[in-house]
């Protein structure tokens, strides 16, 4: 359905009215650029207000076929929007070329462009990504799924884009010729998009740029044995990283080191806790090292990284803590919102660890298998709030043994009967995972770990 490559930006100039299918942010962003050139932008959305400053030339609903297809030469597609929506068919068979967000940016940046893919770990492993290259090209910036649509900037004249690339985003892109592209690993997930574990990751696999020999790919090995026929004959480079013996670049979580072919790496100042972090570490070193930043620069500034915000966060509250709780470390992971997402988390922490972990929210359909097996290993208490709690219920109390689990409605109530288990000036971890989508509770991931930590200040503050 999608264009199959991508535009020259003088073909594209030569169409004169835009449809942008669904709105948010990218979509106004993706306006705003074609405005500046003159273009007539049409938006088609299921609501029909916009702030009073839109780039927007008419407003139809995108229920209304004709009105949003009159004359329109190019389509914008929001990434929310599925393949099978009316609009695109239609668009179909008028032969419409039809774009992505991110490709519409493609087309006007020109400069080298990193794009980071996967299940989980994607926003961390792109922030650290550019944590680490703009040492070495200060005029570099970040965007794409993590935070600035990349048609606000790419006009820009800068040394190097990365981009956090979607399941969705990608599958809506012809090639979008990425100097490097990188999948942090993969994990049923969005499979009511894809319907299939197949077509998902073929949504990742065009992160690749199959026609440059140049293009560097970094993936895991287990990941790579996942991808179809389509890697016979793979023309760019390919790295491995991983734990596993021959991998390009090695983990080593007894030492903390990471060691590619050009160097060897101590992460004992790395903050950000569990060994998934570090996997996002090695493939951020991997990245850096492809696009030449030196070893030197790198490894000087692993220890200054902070993180980002609900995302395996350990959370420094200690000034607004009852003194009797100095010693609990609350880790803020709401951006975890599948299993594998937490699991990845809790790998780890041992069974000798004081960990009470907090899951819940709107649950995915996943298996829970995965969760009782490292359960029983771990055999720490588990509070379960919200939607997930009257999903899994039965589940949970027919594996759980004599593990310790809990049924809540709320955060709050999940904490409030913590606080009651804990022991004072021990060492104990809260760990706020959910595995879960936020909707049933809150507005998004953000919203929800806001609230996780307002709790704690609530209720371990007195």
């Amino acid at each position: 359905m999608f264009s199959i490559s991508l535009p020259t930006k003088s073909s594209l100039l030569s169409k004169h009215r835009f449809l942008i299918l669904g709105g948010g942010l990218s979509g106004e962003s993706a306006a705003r650029l074609l405005s500046k050139y003159g273009k007539t932008v049409i938006l088609a959305d299921q609501s029909e207000k916009v702030s009073s400053d839109s780039p927007y030339a008419k407003i139809v609903s995108d229920k209304n076929i004709e009105d949003a297809l009159d004359l329109t030469e190019c389509i914008i597609k929001s990434p929310g929007i599925p393949p099978t929506h009316p609009i695109l068919l239609e668009a179909e068979k008028r032969n419409l070329i039809i774009l992505s967000e991110i490709a519409l940016g493609r087309i006007f940046y020109q400069g080298p462009l990193v794009g980071i893919t996967g299940t989980d770990g994607k926003s961390t492993t792109t922030a650290l990504t550019h944590h680490l290259i703009r040492r070495h090209f200060p005029n570099s910036q970040v965007g794409g799924n993590l935070g600035l649509p990349f048609t606000s900037f790419c006009e820009d004249n800068l040394d190097m884009v990365v981009l956090e690339l979607s399941s969705y985003q990608l599958e809506d892109s012809p090639n979008l010729h990425l100097s490097v592209s990188a999948i942090t690993n993969l994990a049923p997930d969005h499979l009511e998009r894809h319907k299939t574990m197949e077509r998902y990751l073929l949504a990742k696999w065009k992160s690749n740029d199959l026609e440059n020999p140049n293009h560097t790919f970094i993936i895991g090995k287990k990941v790579w044995e996942k991808i179809p026929d389509k890697k016979q004959n793979y023309p760019g480079k390919i790295l491995f990283f991983g734990e596993e013996k021959g991998s390009d670049i090695l983990i080593d979580f007894d030492s903390k080191k990471i060691t590619t072919k050009n160097h060897s790496y101590d992460t004992n100042d790395f903050s950000l806790p569990g060994k998934h972090n570090l996997y996002n570490l090695a493939l951020s070193i991997a990245i850096s090292e492809a696009v030449g930043v030196p070893e030197e620069k790198t490894g000087s500034h692993l220890g200054d990284f902070e993180g980002l915000p609900h995302r395996f966060k350990k959370l420094n509250l200690k000034e607004k803590l009852n003194p009797s709780f100095q010693n609990i470390e609350f880790i803020n992971d709401s951006k975890s919102t599948n299993l594998h997402s937490m699991l990845s988390g809790i790998s780890g922490f041992r069974k000798e660890d004081s960990l009470f972990l907090i899951l819940g929210g709107e649950p995915k359909e996943e298996s829970l298998i995965p969760f009782f097996e490292r359960w029983k290993e771990l055999q720490n208490p588990v509070w379960i709030y919200g939607k997930a709690g009257k999903v899994w219920k039965e589940d949970f109390l027919r594996n759980k043994g004599d593990l310790s689990c809990e049924i809540v409605s709320t955060v709050k109530d999940a904490l409030v009967n913590i606080k009651t288990k804990m022991e004072p000036n021990k060492k104990q971890t809260i760990l706020f995972s959910p595995a879960c989508a936020s909707f049933d509770l809150y507005k998004n991931f953000s919203e929800r770990g806001e609230d996780f930590e307002r709790l704690i200040s609530e209720i371990f503050g007195s």
